[in-house]
């Protein structure tokens, strides 16, 4: 990627973070906490991750259409600004989630289509078993991954640095194992910028909003999926894929399943996530070091566990469904000390 290009790209996410407010009221996407009874911050706070995602995505094209780079990247930052659009305008009009989650699904299935070597059509897995998907099948699994990613990244983005600390995080290790020039550039030109963008986002300057969580979630996970299919310097299971993204995957589970049991809508929001849990009981600083700390250890792990990454990933789930047990339990027994 051309450092020049790299540099603006990453200047433009710093002038939004400058301007966040300005933008974010010119734009009316404001998250007034008057408004929503989850909401725990105190004054508005402008939704502009949308802005910056977009930004970036608008510049990876540049350095294609400039410098003949990844074709790949094209489809893939395309699509990224349409559902970074979709959560612009969820932001401002709260749309109905039957119309998100349509949304969502059309511009997957866009992106699938667009850049076929995003589909899954075999799932080779650490433990010695391959699942052979074929095209379509393949395609529609591929689809429903990605709209679950966003749709997870969108869930876990409660407090600060989480979704972007996460997303920096995930691109260093993907930078790691590119073989790929291209991709590795971008990779690294994500890590500096999105390393801007959680700098600002934990003084609480602007939060990524809808808009910026989906952009995100399908950026990070179309570049997760390229590692998988189109080669590493090391074997890349499906399950170092699932490892990788088990933090947002695994809690958007627990929470569709467990309100599913309780006859909730699994897609208004509340406060039963495992960050809100954890904040409950340890506050948000410690929460925030929970989650970076358990993406760079399984994370930085998966690169050396070769065979036996299944048991890390099973190590991984106990680790983050037993966290959230426990914080459920000490939450119980809060009142009563």
């Amino acid at each position: 990627m051309s450092l020049i290009i790299a540099y603006l790209g990453i200047m433009s996410v710093l002038v939004i973070a400058l301007n966040a407010r300005f933008l974010g009221e010119m734009l009316g996407v404001m998250d007034d906490p008057s408004k929503e009874a989850h909401k725990k911050h105190i004054i508005s706070t402008p939704l502009v991750g949308a802005l910056m995602v977009s930004s970036l995505a608008i510049f990876i094209l540049l350095n294609h259409y400039f410098f003949q780079a990844s074709t790949r990247m094209v489809g893939i930052s395309v699509c990224t600004i349409l559902v970074g659009i979709l959560g612009l305008f969820d932001d401002r009009l709260r749309l109905s989630w039957q119309v998100r989650l349509i949304l969502i699904g059309a511009i997957s299935s866009l992106l699938v289509f667009w850049v076929p070597e995003l589909r899954l059509d075999n799932l080779m897995w650490s433990f010695g078993y391959t699942t052979e998907l074929g095209r379509w099948p393949g395609a529609a699994f591929t689809v429903l991954c990605l709209m679950t990613l966003v749709i997870s990244f969108n869930m876990m983005d409660g407090f600060n640095g989480g979704v972007i600390g996460i997303s920096l995080v995930l691109m260093v290790l993907m930078a790691l194992v590119a073989t790929n020039p291209h991709r590795q550039a971008i990779c690294l030109f994500l890590t500096f910028a999105l390393g801007v963008m959680f700098v600002y986002n934990i003084k609480g300057e602007f939060f990524l909003g809808d808009g910026g969580a989906y952009a995100l979630g399908l950026l990070v996970g179309s570049i997760a999926l390229l590692t998988y299919n189109v080669g590493a310097n090391i074997t890349i299971y499906a399950d170092t894929i699932f490892l990788w993204l088990a933090i947002p995957t695994l809690d958007c589970l627990r929470v569709v399943i467990k309100r599913r049991l309780g006859k909730e809508n699994p897609f208004y929001a509340g406060r039963d996530h495992l960050h809100h849990l954890l904040m409950a009981i340890s506050g948000p600083k410690r929460t925030l070091l929970f989650y970076l700390s358990n993406a760079a250890l399984f994370g930085s792990m998966s690169l050396i566990s070769d065979t036996a990454t299944y048991i890390l990933f099973l190590t991984e789930v106990a680790v983050l469904l037993g966290s959230a047990k426990y914080a459920d339990q000490r939450l119980a027994i809060k009142p009563a000390e």
